[in-house]
């Protein structure tokens, strides 16, 4: 007679990171958002804020919106984009809006395994790409509530590999996203709160490997902290903002930014995202130029650290009329 014992078995939890695909959708894009560190999500808005938190731009006052920009990301990665928003019948009807964006990986030599001294054979050269576009709404349904929400189409092209001894398979996927978001003026001086939801999207499959896309919630705080001063508002002015950012696929983060404004001319920032492994601390600085009541002009121009990578500097211009 044999007598087995079976011991009860420990089942260990794989903290899974790194897993997600398309990731260029959480790319942290606009200069005065990443000057501040990305904590953006309850700073009033404009057209920018369709790639943060849709609900911001409901506030809009200007008939029009325009941003474009471009971002100088690490390992010569480019990204280019651009958002209109239009607020019809002084906002009655809320605030519409188009976004764009593009990706550049540059060129990456394609190889092969093969019983070679160097254990691969190359076969040339090959140019990944992604892109998406979308359509938004935002609404201020009261001086001091606002919802938005984001429709996105995104493409990742991959390319085509080699899936056997003779042939390629094109590696392009496609999927639509949404994005939501809420900002609440809590009517407590300056204080703004928001949420935001962004890539809700299903699954894509790659041949055997299913992945999902970067989901990300945020909630947000902002103020202008000189409110508790005497200075005049008209001519100084310093928002804090704090984001607790919770993505899918890494850990929690922190973001702290500051953006300072003298005579709504000149913005100075700053921004910082904790823990991360190598990204530093952010600077910006903006220059507005209006013309007559409602039109303006801005330029900005961030600067973040990323360690033994390089340095990523960003550019934008945002048209109001």
């Amino acid at each position: 007679m044999v007598i087995g014992l079976c011991l009860p078995t420990q089942t260990v939890a794989q903290d899974k990171r790194a897993q997600t695909t398309m990731k260029f959708l959480s790319a942290p894009l606009g200069a005065r958002a990443t000057g501040m560190g990305d904590a953006v999500t309850a700073m009033d808005g404009n057209s920018q804020s369709i790639f943060y938190n849709p609900a911001a731009f409901g506030f809009q006052e200007t008939e029009f919106d325009v941003n474009f920009g471009n971002v100088s990301w690490i390992a010569n990665i480019d990204y280019q984009y651009a958002a209109m928003t239009y607020r019809p019948s002084n906002g009655q009807y809320g605030v519409v809006g188009l976004s764009f964006m593009s990706v550049d990986y540059g060129e990456l030599v394609e190889t092969v395994r093969a019983d070679s001294e160097l254990g691969y054979n190359v076969l040339g050269n090959f140019y990944p790409a992604a892109m998406a576009f979308g359509v938004s709404y935002a609404r201020a349904i009261s001086q001091q509530f606002s919802f938005g929400a984001n429709i996105r189409y995104a493409e990742l092209n991959l390319t085509s590999a080699m899936t056997s001894a003779s042939e390629r398979e094109e590696f392009k996927r496609d999927t639509y996203t949404i994005d939501f978001g809420v900002l609440f003026k809590t009517g407590f001086e300056s204080l703004n709160f928001a949420m935001s939801l962004r890539n809700y999207s299903r699954e894509v499959t790659y041949i055997q490997d299913t992945q999902e896309l970067p989901l990300t919630f945020r909630i947000g705080l902002a103020m202008n902290v000189f409110d508790f001063t005497s200075l005049n508002p008209e001519q100084h002015k310093l928002w804090v903002s704090v984001d607790a950012n919770r993505p899918r696929d890494y850990y929690e983060q922190l973001m702290v930014g500051a953006e300072y404004t003298f005579m709504e001319r000149l913005h100075l920032r700053s921004g910082y995202v904790f823990p991360t492994d190598e990204q530093g601390v952010s600077f910006g600085v903006g220059i507005t130029q209006p013309f007559a009541r409602r039109y303006a002009v801005k330029a900005d121009f961030s600067h973040t650290s990323f360690g033994v990578f390089n340095s990523v500097n960003r550019i934008s211009v945002q048209l109001s009329f």
